[in-house]
């Protein structure tokens, strides 16, 4: 069990999601928050939470959302998966299920998703000055740089710019929390080391997206003084754990 002391955000998703804490998973920016806790690391203000859920589950969940206020988001791009109660948003995620139903039928689907749920995949998180008390699961950081992995090149409104965050997002777990990455990786299944190899591969073309979108949001954040700066820091943090994977 990881015990942090919580961000706003976690502090609010950990009370949305009380009720159903046990049917999902968190990745995304909440779950890179627990991974880079304590880490001096620049991350992308938001105040959203993504979380896996399995498709049996989502009909509880999303009950569990409306009970608490969250209402469905209306926005074209969001319709279906998302849920807002002021600006907070929950956003559920599910694996490949070949006769999904339900609502389950309308959220979108990443192939590593299911592996969150896994025992291998994630973890549990507490509080400080809350005892041992769960109050969510998160992905491990190997499997939430497999999931970043599978979302890479993923779009958004308005101009279907590409995330950049996602990037980032890797370059943060490896070079702040590289050894929970390797933990995490050597018990992880094939699927999700394979996510984790391919990810860091990617960051060594220098023409890539990879490297070129996480160095552009080092220096929006001001983690880098220019793209030349922060390309040449991302390469020796992907050059380190690529040696020790």
């Amino acid at each position: 069990m990881k015990i942090i002391e919580p961000t706003a955000l976690l502090r609010e998703a950990a009370a949305v999601l009380a009720g159903v804490k046990d049917d999902v998973v968190v990745v995304g920016a909440a779950a890179v928050e627990v991974a880079l806790h304590g880490a001096p690391a620049a991350i992308t203000p938001t105040r959203d939470v993504d979380a896996v859920v399995g498709v049996d589950d989502v009909d509880t969940v999303v009950e569990h959302l409306e009970a608490a206020k969250l209402k469905p988001s209306q926005e074209d791009h969001e319709r279906g998966f998302t849920w807002i109660r002021d600006d907070l948003k929950v956003q559920l995620i599910r694996g490949f299920h070949p006769f999904a139903h339900g609502a389950s039928a309308n959220l979108p689907v990443n192939p590593i998703a299911d592996a969150a749920r896994s025992p291998a995949h994630r973890e549990e998180v507490a509080f400080a000055g809350h005892g041992l008390r769960r109050r969510l699961w998160v992905a491990s950081p190997a499997c939430l740089v497999a999931l970043k992995h599978n979302a890479f090149g993923r779009t958004k409104p308005p101009g279907n710019e590409v995330v950049r965050r996602d990037f980032h997002d890797v370059y943060l777990l490896v070079e702040h929390a590289a050894d929970q990455v390797l933990a995490s990786y050597e018990v992880a299944d094939g699927g999700v080391r394979r996510g984790v190899r391919e990810a860091v591969a990617l960051f060594f073309d220098e023409h890539g997206d990879p490297l070129r979108l996480a160095g552009e949001e080092m220096v929006r954040l001001g983690e880098a003084g220019s793209q030349r700066d922060a390309e040449a820091e991302i390469r020796i943090s992907m050059r380190e754990i690529a040696a020790r994977l």
